[in-house]
């Protein structure tokens, strides 16, 4: 199949949203020649559709600069990420929190017990920071792009911020949340040129 065909391009996450993404799509009748994790791009040719299966990181990227038209990605990252899409609906599924945690064994209850000029691990730095300046703390800000639930162990940081869903990760690494900060479920997102020119073709996403 040419792409000259394809209608629309949809980019689908990689992990916990993937397979609750092709469900959902399935909804419409769209259904894909391949779900395997391991090839990128893949057609529903019936459909005139195309799916392109990246990062969950990467999903307002593509959207935002129309290489996709429509994207799947949680309400986390849209907050993290404040990207130029336009936010379609909330799709119900994903379901995460973004929290704050510590050692088990610390003597932390809340957020008002860390220290002064405490270190706090996490992927999300923008919400990290809104955070910590909306709970008046001072904290230092610690990037990481992998485990984050290894920075307490190690000494990186007093405390993480991070998504969980089902919580064992955080338990299998001795930490328990204490506060949480958001609630995030998928959302449909579109890119705003392609929301404008082809409203129409998506007009099914919209009900």
């Amino acid at each position: 199949m040419k792409d000259k065909d394809i209608e629309l391009t949809i980019a689908i996450p990689k992990g916990y949203l993937h397979d609750e993404g092709y469900k959902y799509l399935s909804r419409f009748g769209i259904n894909f020649d391949s779900k395997s994790s391991r090839e990128l791009v893949f057609y529903d040719r019936k459909s005139k559709v195309k799916a392109l299966l990246v990062r969950p990181s990467d999903v307002n990227v593509y959207v935002e600069h129309g290489s996709a038209d429509l994207g799947i990605v949680g309400l986390d990252l849209l907050k993290e990420q404040l990207p130029d899409v336009v936010k379609i609906k909330n799709l119900g599924f994903g379901y995460c929190k973004l929290v704050l945690a510590v050692k088990k064994d610390s003597p932390y209850k809340d957020s008002n017990d860390l220290p002064a000029n405490c270190k706090i691990a996490t992927k999300f730095t923008r919400l990290a920071n809104d955070y910590i300046q909306k709970k008046g703390l001072i904290a230092e800000v610690v990037k990481l792009y992998g485990s984050v639930e290894l920075a307490p162990i190690v000494g990186l940081g007093d405390a993480i911020i991070d998504l969980v869903a089902t919580g064992s990760t955080l338990k299998a690494n001795n930490l328990i949340p204490i506060e949480t900060i958001l609630e995030s479920t998928a959302f449909l997102i579109a890119n705003p040129v392609s929301f404008k020119f082809k409203k129409s073709r998506m007009a099914p996403f919209l009900m």
